[in-house]
């Protein structure tokens, strides 16, 4: 029987290794905790947000306001980075509530449409200016769909979860065509509010239970581990606790 595998989060702060990080989605749920905790490990970040949205001000923290569905604010936004670079989005589709059946929030193909313009922005830069992309997915894009459960399978096709589900298959197709050196996690259910130790269920959730389920900190957590680590890159892990 296939095993999961258990993944313990780092709590390195040597800061001399750490790159510089460009956050793009940094005032959602798990963007701030990326965020809050890319400040603590010692990271410098840049965060885009839109005019209209604010952070709490930091020493290590540089504010560029913008869309991140527009080139030129990305190409704005790195100008202010010197040194490597990791890119993070944690941009997802929103709704009116977590009910899968409520309102949508967000237009369709809205992470597509950001993905695009972070890959048109990395190409004017220099090659050794942006050394990945870590974009959050989620369990059931592409490969992972046929691995969910049948209650979510259908949650998934039935519901407006449906537009987050033909977006999230549009941004991976995208990224992973695009030639950049990127990270996909795919967490299964948002779950819990505590950092517990991630299980990988493979990159297509090949070793997923029937309801797995992973808190938001942990996949932030995640993600920065992943900035330091090569162990990742070019895979779409399946995240759970």
């Amino acid at each position: 029987m296939a095993t999961t595998r258990a993944f313990k989060m780092s709590t390195t702060t040597n800061t001399t290794s750490l790159p510089n990080i460009l956050l793009i989605g940094s005032t959602g749920g798990t963007g701030r905790l990326v965020l809050e905790s890319a400040l603590t490990r010692g990271h410098k970040v840049t965060a885009l947000i839109r005019p209209s949205s604010a952070l709490p001000s930091h020493p290590s923290l540089t504010i560029s306001k913008g869309s991140p569905l527009e080139t030129g604010d990305i190409t704005t936004a790195l100008a202010t980075i010197n040194g490597p670079v990791v890119l993070i989005s944690t941009l997802g589709q929103t709704r009116t509530s977590g009910n899968p059946f409520a309102a949508t929030t967000s237009p369709p193909l809205f992470m597509l449409a950001s993905a695009t313009a972070v890959a048109e922005a990395i190409k004017g830069q220099p090659a050794d200016k942006v050394k990945k992309v870590i974009v959050m997915s989620m369990f059931g894009t592409n490969s992972s769909f046929a691995n969910l459960n049948f209650l979510m399978r259908a949650t998934m096709t039935y519901s407006n979860m449906r537009q987050t589900l033909e977006d999230q298959n549009a941004v991976d197709k995208a990224i992973k065509e695009s030639g950049m050196v990127f990270v996909m996690p795919r967490p299964a259910m948002l779950k819990g509010d505590t950092a517990l130790s991630v299980k990988i269920l493979g990159d297509a959730g090949e070793k997923s239970g029937f309801m797995p389920s992973v808190s938001a900190k942990s996949v932030a957590e995640f993600i920065l581990d992943a900035t330091v680590s090569q162990e990742w890159d070019g895979r779409t892990p399946v995240l759970a606790n």
